[in-house]
Parts: C-alpha cells; structure tokens; sequence
C-alpha cells in the first residue's frame, strides 16, 4: 500500500510551509498512532486544518488517514452492497488525495480480526467488509465505525522532509477523537498543542517513553 502512495499535493505542502520555529522538527518521532495535525497557516490545499491518523511509517514511506473529514455521502449509499448499512445515518469519510476508489474503516473493538491491524489500543484498520457488518448489526455503530475513501500516502522521506519543514504539528492521538461524532473540533486542537510547546520552551509537545 505505502508503495503505492503517490502525494499530489507535496510542493505545494514545502512550498507554503509557514515561516518560523516548527513546534516538533524532530521525524524520528514519527510512528504510527499519531495524529498529524495541519500547521496553522498552511495553503489552501485539500490538506489545510486536517488531522491525519498516522497508520504506517517506515523507509519505504508513509500512510495515513484524514479523520476530520465526513464527506455528504451516506455510508447506505457508498456501501450499496452491504446491507446492513442501509439503516445507519453514518457518512462516509473522505480519507486522502491517494486511490479514491480504495474503501478502508477504522472499528473499536479490543481485539483485531484476522484481516484487521491495530492501530490504536481499540482502534483497528481494515478493509474486510465482514469487519463492517459486524459493527453495523450493533445498536449504535456511530460510536464504532468509520468508513473512508482514499487514504493519506507519503513516498520514502517525504513525511520527515515535510515534518522538518514545519508542515505538521505532531501529537497523540487517542481512540475517542477517532470516533467523535464532532469531528470539526479536532482541528482546532493545534492551537492548544502549540501553547504546549510554547510552555515547554520549544520543545515537543509531548515526552515518548524511550525517546
């Protein structure tokens, strides 16, 4: 998959990163389970005050998830096929810029299926439909499904190319945010996250356990 991702919007990314001290220049932070916030003040691109669940990260490049994004399209209408979904208010979520066609969800759930990766502690990726139905036939799915189209996909370096440049403010991400049903309040975050930073005189917002 992380091979396959091809970032169109990547100049445009460096181009347009805002001048200054970055709150976090440090890549080697980066792994999976972060939330990679959108720098305040970054151009108008399809990327601008979005927050990525970080899902893979190596040499070979990076893959990710756009979690603040529910599209217009009813999940009854993208999933047509699965017929559970036709009872279900739940949107679809618009996941990235890479392969469109590509239908990948994130489900709470304590233990990962044979086709699903953890990514959080209760939170598993996977594209197994089955995985779906089994969220869908409980009583509040909204509380543990998310369906997007597309995903986030960096080519190798281009991730830490960009956290250097101070495109993204990195931070923690938890199983609740994933899941919230007020997926606009995420964004805003990064103006506390920066205060954090700005408190710890410049450093990372957060300490890692072995960093």
């Amino acid at each position: 998959m992380v091979r396959s991702a091809v970032v169109v919007v990547a100049g445009a990314l460096l181009a347009g990163a805002p001048p200054g001290p970055s709150p976090d220049r440090d890549p080697s932070r980066l792994r999976p389970g972060l939330f990679l916030y959108a720098a305040p003040g970054l151009p108008e691109t399809r990327f601008a005050e979005t927050v990525v669940l970080l899902i893979e990260h190596g040499p070979e490049g990076s893959m990710g998830l756009v979690v603040n994004r529910p599209t217009d399209v009813p999940l009854r209408e993208a999933l047509e096929d699965v017929m559970e979904a036709r009872r279900t208010d739940l949107r679809l979520y618009w996941g990235g810029p890479v392969q469109s066609e590509a239908v990948l969800a994130l489900v709470r759930s304590p233990r990962a299926s044979p086709g699903a990766r953890t990514v959080l502690p209760e939170v598993q990726l996977t594209g197994d439909m089955a995985d779906v139905r089994q969220v869908l036939k409980g009583k509040d799915p909204g509380d543990g499904l998310r369906v997007y189209s597309g995903y986030s996909g960096w080519t190798a370096g281009q991730l830490p190319a960009e956290v250097r440049a101070g495109v993204w403010v990195l931070d923690r991400a938890d199983t609740a945010s994933v899941f919230t049903r007020d997926a606009e309040t995420l964004w805003p975050r990064v103006h506390l996250i920066l205060e954090r930073v700005e408190v710890r005189g410049g450093g990372p917002p957060w300490p890692l356990p072995g960093a």
